[in-house]
């Protein structure tokens, strides 16, 4: 086909229809990688599954309507997309029969949510070790108040929200923890609470994080300096290390790869892609910002997410297993 048939009739509707939107999304996409200097570009690499098949399709459609060279950019930029998300659907790793494991739970379940008799039962239904639940505010500490004094739920409660905030995180553990730390939850604060528990006999050391939402300019460089609270602190961990909670980031953000390049191992990996916001969102605009990261001495044996409990997320659920001390 020449070009002067391909912008004529067919050929132009599909100019208009699929490769100019395909070339944008394409420039999109690379744009994401320069998140570290502009907040609103780092928001973009958030959607990289969806940008795969979006450039995968339309890449094959220029194809087969004898557009090669629009056609093998687009396809390309859509390989490099889908490079980013691919290894996320495999990877398990083989746990030796014999060893020890625990349940954690993170759940951000948004501040003005009053579903508390369907969050607590779906708890005690799940049956964890130790739960995180983000945005827990004084309705929520107190419905757990009473379900843990009514005997509805065996745990110990541990808040780290200071008398003057709305809403931190709550942190609830089967057995007496070795050590709780809050790490303060004001804006300017690390937004973290560390919890050392025992598993088979070895300290597991879990920080439940709560990063700020990056909704714009000053709340994204706050964010940033959170994470790198976490990434000095993964720096410093020895031994058995959990970092888990609302992470208000995707596993493509640059606030990522600081974690895992310190040796933490996403929980996703093998177990795909698990978006977990917004609840009520579709294929287009849900992304997985709630997370599990875990050192070498474990490995993820199972992980879901639960069902629609009111909140604006899923409660993520993760089993680890101790395969080193």
């Amino acid at each position: 086909m020449t070009i002067g048939e391909s912008l004529t009739g067919v050929g132009l509707t599909w100019l208009i229809v699929v490769a100019i939107p395909a070339l944008l999304i394409g420039l999109i996409s690379l744009a994401g990688f320069f998140g570290r200097w502009w907040w609103v570009l780092d928001l973009a690499a958030s959607f990289r599954p969806q940008f795969a098949v979006v450039l995968l399709a339309g890449g094959a459609a220029l194809l087969v309507r004898s557009w090669p060279r629009l056609g093998w950019v687009i396809l390309t930029l859509g390989i490099v997309n889908l490079a980013y998300v691919a290894p996320l659907f495999w990877g398990r790793q083989d746990i030796p029969a014999a060893s020890p494991t625990i349940r954690v739970v993170s759940f951000n379940v948004q501040g003005q949510n009053e579903q508390y008799e369907q969050v607590i039962e779906f708890l005690a239904e799940v049956d964890a070790d130790v739960i995180f639940l983000h945005e827990a505010n004084r309705l929520w500490e107190g419905a757990f108040s009473e379900a843990l004094a009514g005997g509805r739920l065996p745990y110990l409660q541990h808040r780290s929200r200071p008398d003057h905030l709305i809403f931190s995180t709550l942190t609830l553990t089967r057995a007496s923890p070795w050590e709780v730390v809050s790490h303060g939850w004001a804006e300017q604060e690390a937004r973290a609470m560390e919890v050392a528990v025992g598993l088979g006999g070895t300290e597991v050391t879990m920080l439940g994080i709560h990063p700020l939402a990056p909704t714009n300019s000053r709340r994204a460089a706050l964010r940033d300096a959170q994470f790198e609270f976490v990434a000095d602190w993964v720096g410093k961990a020895r031994g058995p290390t959990v970092v888990v909670g609302d992470f208000n980031a995707t596993p493509w953000s640059h606030v990522f790869r600081p974690l895992t390049g310190s040796g933490l191992r996403n929980s996703q990996r093998g177990f795909g892609l698990s978006p977990s916001f917004p609840v009520d969102g579709s294929f287009l605009t849900r992304v997985p910002i709630d997370h599990l990261l875990h050192s070498s001495h474990l490995a993820v044996s199972a992980r879901w997410l639960g069902p629609d409990l009111g909140s604006d997320h899923f409660p993520l659920v993760v089993d680890l297993a101790l395969v080193s001390s």
